[in-house]
Protein backbone atom coordinates (compact mmCIF):
# COMPACT_ATOMS: atom_id res chain seq x y z
CA UNK A 1 0.00 0.00 0.00
CA UNK A 2 1.41 3.38 -0.94
CA UNK A 3 0.64 6.53 0.94
CA UNK A 4 0.22 10.09 -0.21
CA UNK A 5 3.69 10.83 1.13
CA UNK A 6 5.20 7.96 -0.85
CA UNK A 7 3.41 9.19 -3.98
CA UNK A 8 4.81 12.69 -3.45
CA UNK A 9 8.34 11.35 -3.14
CA UNK A 10 7.84 9.03 -6.11
CA UNK A 11 6.74 11.98 -8.26
CA UNK A 12 9.84 13.89 -7.17
CA UNK A 13 12.09 10.92 -7.99
CA UNK A 14 10.50 10.70 -11.45
CA UNK A 15 11.53 14.30 -12.15
CA UNK A 16 8.36 16.23 -11.36
CA UNK A 17 8.95 19.75 -10.04
CA UNK A 18 8.08 20.90 -6.53
CA UNK A 19 5.56 23.45 -7.79
CA UNK A 20 3.78 20.81 -9.89
CA UNK A 21 3.75 18.34 -7.00
CA UNK A 22 2.34 20.93 -4.61
CA UNK A 23 -0.50 21.81 -6.97
CA UNK A 24 -1.23 18.15 -7.80
CA UNK A 25 -1.44 17.09 -4.14
CA UNK A 26 -2.86 20.40 -2.89
CA UNK A 27 0.00 21.02 -0.46
CA UNK A 28 2.14 24.06 0.13
CA UNK A 29 5.47 24.15 -1.67
CA UNK A 30 7.29 24.43 1.65
CA UNK A 31 5.71 21.17 2.83
CA UNK A 32 6.78 19.40 -0.36
CA UNK A 33 10.29 20.87 0.00
CA UNK A 34 10.47 19.59 3.58
CA UNK A 35 9.46 16.06 2.49
CA UNK A 36 11.98 16.14 -0.37
CA UNK A 37 14.75 17.37 1.93
CA UNK A 38 14.01 14.61 4.46
CA UNK A 39 13.95 12.06 1.62
CA UNK A 40 17.33 13.21 0.34
CA UNK A 41 18.84 13.20 3.84
CA UNK A 42 17.55 9.70 4.57
CA UNK A 43 19.44 8.13 1.66
CA UNK A 44 16.73 5.51 1.18
CA UNK A 45 16.20 4.54 -2.49
CA UNK A 46 12.72 5.22 -3.84
CA UNK A 47 12.13 1.51 -4.64
CA UNK A 48 12.76 0.57 -1.03
CA UNK A 49 10.59 3.45 0.16
CA UNK A 50 7.64 2.29 -1.93
CA UNK A 51 7.87 -1.20 -0.37
CA UNK A 52 7.78 0.13 3.20
CA UNK A 53 4.58 -0.01 5.22
CA UNK A 54 2.65 3.24 5.55
CA UNK A 55 3.31 3.49 9.28
CA UNK A 56 7.09 3.34 8.73
CA UNK A 57 6.94 6.04 6.03
CA UNK A 58 4.84 8.26 8.27
CA UNK A 59 7.29 7.72 11.11
CA UNK A 60 10.27 8.63 8.90
CA UNK A 61 8.82 11.70 7.22
CA UNK A 62 5.70 12.69 9.10
CA UNK A 63 7.37 13.50 12.39
CA UNK A 64 5.46 10.97 14.49
CA UNK A 65 2.04 11.74 15.90
CA UNK A 66 -0.09 14.82 16.10
CA UNK A 67 0.88 17.83 18.12
CA UNK A 68 -1.14 18.37 21.23
CA UNK A 69 -2.17 21.91 22.03
CA UNK A 70 -3.08 23.14 25.45
CA UNK A 71 -5.01 26.40 25.60
CA UNK A 72 -3.41 29.33 27.37
CA UNK A 73 -4.94 30.88 30.48
CA UNK A 74 -6.12 33.97 28.60
CA UNK A 75 -7.80 31.76 25.97
CA UNK A 76 -9.64 29.85 28.69
CA UNK A 77 -10.78 33.15 30.24
CA UNK A 78 -12.02 34.49 26.89
CA UNK A 79 -13.84 31.27 26.02
CA UNK A 80 -15.69 31.49 29.34
CA UNK A 81 -16.92 34.97 28.38
CA UNK A 82 -17.97 34.12 24.81
CA UNK A 83 -21.53 32.91 25.56
CA UNK A 84 -22.32 36.19 27.32
CA UNK A 85 -20.71 38.30 24.60
CA UNK A 86 -22.55 36.39 21.88
CA UNK A 87 -25.88 36.96 23.61
CA UNK A 88 -25.12 40.65 24.06
CA UNK A 89 -24.27 41.04 20.36
CA UNK A 90 -27.91 40.31 19.55
CA UNK A 91 -28.97 43.49 21.30
CA UNK A 92 -29.41 46.73 19.44
CA UNK A 93 -26.34 49.00 19.47
CA UNK A 94 -23.86 46.40 20.76
CA UNK A 95 -20.86 45.88 18.50
CA UNK A 96 -17.76 43.74 18.59
CA UNK A 97 -15.75 46.93 19.05
CA UNK A 98 -17.70 47.94 22.15
CA UNK A 99 -17.35 44.43 23.58
CA UNK A 100 -13.62 44.47 22.88
CA UNK A 101 -13.21 47.80 24.64
CA UNK A 102 -14.94 46.37 27.71
CA UNK A 103 -12.85 43.18 27.49
CA UNK A 104 -9.57 45.10 27.18
CA UNK A 105 -10.44 47.20 30.25
CA UNK A 106 -11.08 44.09 32.33
CA UNK A 107 -8.23 42.03 30.81
CA UNK A 108 -5.36 44.37 29.83
CA UNK A 109 -3.08 41.43 29.02
CA UNK A 110 -5.76 39.66 26.95
CA UNK A 111 -6.15 39.23 23.21
CA UNK A 112 -6.00 42.12 20.77
CA UNK A 113 -8.95 43.27 18.66
CA UNK A 114 -8.37 41.04 15.62
CA UNK A 115 -7.99 37.83 17.64
CA UNK A 116 -10.91 38.80 19.85
CA UNK A 117 -13.13 39.23 16.78
CA UNK A 118 -12.03 35.90 15.36
CA UNK A 119 -12.86 34.06 18.59
CA UNK A 120 -16.31 35.66 18.74
CA UNK A 121 -16.98 34.89 15.08
CA UNK A 122 -15.94 31.24 15.50
CA UNK A 123 -18.06 30.85 18.61
CA UNK A 124 -21.14 32.31 16.93
CA UNK A 125 -20.72 30.07 13.87
CA UNK A 126 -20.31 26.93 15.95
CA UNK A 127 -23.07 27.64 18.44
CA UNK A 128 -25.68 28.69 15.88
CA UNK A 129 -28.05 25.78 15.34
CA UNK A 130 -29.65 25.50 11.93
CA UNK A 131 -32.36 22.99 11.20
CA UNK A 132 -33.38 21.96 7.73
CA UNK A 133 -36.92 20.76 7.20
CA UNK A 134 -37.35 18.87 3.99
CA UNK A 135 -40.74 19.25 2.37
CA UNK A 136 -42.27 18.01 -0.83
CA UNK A 137 -44.28 20.12 -3.24
CA UNK A 138 -48.03 19.73 -2.73
CA UNK A 139 -47.59 17.75 0.49
CA UNK A 140 -49.02 20.50 2.76
CA UNK A 141 -51.13 23.52 2.01
CA UNK A 142 -50.96 26.70 4.07
CA UNK A 143 -53.80 29.20 3.89
CA UNK A 144 -53.52 32.73 5.17
CA UNK A 145 -56.95 34.06 6.15
CA UNK A 146 -56.83 37.84 6.25
CA UNK A 147 -59.44 40.58 6.14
Amino acid sequence: MTTKLANILHCYAMGMGIKDISSAFELSRNTVRRYVRLFQESGVPIEQLLCMPASRIQEMFGGGGERERTPSQRQIELEALLPEYSARLKRKGVTVKSLFEEYSREHPDGFRHASFGIYIQRYRLVSRAVGHVEHYAGDHMYIDFCR
